[in-house]
């Protein structure tokens, strides 16, 4: 170039050497980046899929050795008794199957992107999980009813022994329930009294499913003879029960006869102390005395010494009884303590209330026509809440009924005062739109803010309703 030296010209083509080298350099860093980086997907996708695949075959494996299972425990248990197992290997193979379209997909000619690759593996994953856990069902599920009818000879056995030994004490119920009949009213023994007669019968049931059991064993059909042996075997239980009953009445019932001699006491201490309230107390008590004329009654029905009784029932009625006196005794107690304070809050309520009617019926006498009927209607309630507080003579009730008129009144003067202040504003805006003189609805008014408040009362009022007639 003219003007520009050697060593000039050395400079730039240095200086572009070093700018293309770096351009190379970051260009190959990116490549060997994303090199990187699309190899560690493809070996991410890769175990990915080589998991999938194994979980497959272990899969399908699984349910071609389940399907063998089922058929010889169809053969051996019968194929109503496996009926519903055979539903487990139909789900298993629904699972396998969908897996194995999906595994199809991952290996045909088609490209799939890396998003694909991994959610299908990873459905497959899945898929044969849900089908193990079926078949897990399946083994547990033939592992229970194999044991359960290869055990169901000697559960026979047992069974069958368990009858006798229940049916032999059978006549020592029925001697149990004569004795306690000596002892204890027919109302009493009638939850145990036809327990031997059913227990009879329940083992009858029980011989007979037995006999049942016994010849489906020999057709063959061992988990139809294990059903049957169990609802022989709850007969017995059953029947076991019910003479246990017959053999633990008695201590509940003198178990009932302590509780019952224990609340006999509290009731006539009860009594005797309702009875000795002062006369205040007494006085209008009205359910404490039903109460206890209740309690006195279920004492006074209670069995004499050595009769036939029924102390579970007589225990019951006794408790509520007395639960009933308590109940009235704890109401008629708070209703004086209730009574008390009114009492000494009565006069501070009447004081209160006579002085909000009284602030309220002076607004109302003193501005009159401007008061409107909401606030009138305040207090002409207040005023009668007010008698009424007065003259009743209940001091809770007393109370209320102040308080009542009070609120009330208080609530009127609020009214009464809006509608006043509802009243002085539309005078002044009449006086500014008729050069200083007041304006109503029929012609100016001049004066104070109080006369026109009573010529616009007795407009409301109707006063001037001839006026406007002539007007007309």
């Amino acid at each position: 170039m003219p003007g520009m030296g050697g060593a000039a010209i050395v400079g730039l083509v240095t200086g572009a050497v070093l700018v293309v080298t770096a351009l190379v350099a970051v260009v190959a860093w990116s490549v060997r980046r994303r090199r990187t980086r699309d190899a560690a997907t493809a070996a991410e996708l890769d175990r990915l899929g080589v998991r999938a695949g194994s979980a497959l075959v272990r899969a399908d494996e699984r349910a071609r050795l389940a399907e063998d299972e089922l058929a010889f425990a169809e053969a051996e248990l019968g194929t109503e008794a496996t009926a519903d197992l055979a539903g487990h290997v139909r789900r298993a193979r629904e699972h396998v199957g969908e897996a194995f379209h999906l595994n199809q997909l991952l290996h045909d000619h088609v490209p799939d992107t890396d998003a694909e690759r991994r959610e299908w593996s990873a459905r497959i994953l899945g898929l044969c999980q849900d089908a193990e856990a079926v078949l897990d069902a399946l083994e547990s599920g033939l592992a229970d009813r194999r044991r359960t009818a290869r055990s169901t000879p000697a559960a026979l056995d047992r069974i069958a022994a368990d009858v006798e030994r229940v049916r032999a004490a059978l006549p020592e119920a029925r001697t149990d329930l004569d004795e306690l009949a000596a002892r204890y009213a027919p109302s009493a023994l009638r939850p145990v009294a036809d327990n031997p007669a059913q227990a009879e019968r329940l083992l009858e049931f029980a011989g007979r499913g037995l006999a049942a059991a016994r010849r489906k064993l020999d057709d063959g059909e061992p988990t139809q003879a294990a059903a049957t042996a169990r609802a022989a075997d709850e007969s017995v239980v059953r029947a076991q029960g019910l003479l246990k009953a017959v053999r633990d009445f008695e201590a509940d019932a003198l178990t009932a006869e302590a509780a019952l001699g224990a609340m006999v006491a509290e009731s006539r201490s009860e009594l005797a102390q309702a009875r000795a309230l002062p006369a205040p107390q007494r006085a209008g008590a009205v359910e404490v005395e039903a109460a206890a004329t209740a309690l006195q009654a279920a004492l006074d029905d209670l069995p004499a010494p050595g009769e036939p009784q029924d102390p579970v029932a007589a225990l019951t009625r006794v408790r509520e009884a007395n639960t009933a006196l308590d109940d009235a005794v704890r109401v008629r107690l708070e209703s004086e303590d209730r009574s008390r304070r009114a009492t000494a809050q009565l006069a501070p309520a009447l004081d209160d209330a006579e002085r909000q009617v009284s602030a309220a019926r002076a607004v109302v006498d003193d501005y009159r026509a401007p008061v409107g009927p909401d606030a009138r209607t305040r207090l002409a309630e207040a005023q009668r809440e007010l008698s009424a507080a007065r003259a009743v003579s209940d001091p809770e009730r007393a109370v209320d009924a102040a308080r009542r008129a009070a609120a009330l009144a208080a609530e009127a003067a609020t009214l009464a005062h809006r509608d006043i202040a509802r009243t002085h504003a539309g005078q002044h805006w009449g006086a500014q739109h008729a050069g200083g003189q007041q304006w109503g609805g029929h012609g100016p008014r001049g004066g104070s803010g109080a006369f026109g408040a009573v010529l616009g009362g007795m407009v409301l009022g109707g006063i001037l309703d001839d006026i406007g007639d002539m007007f007309d």
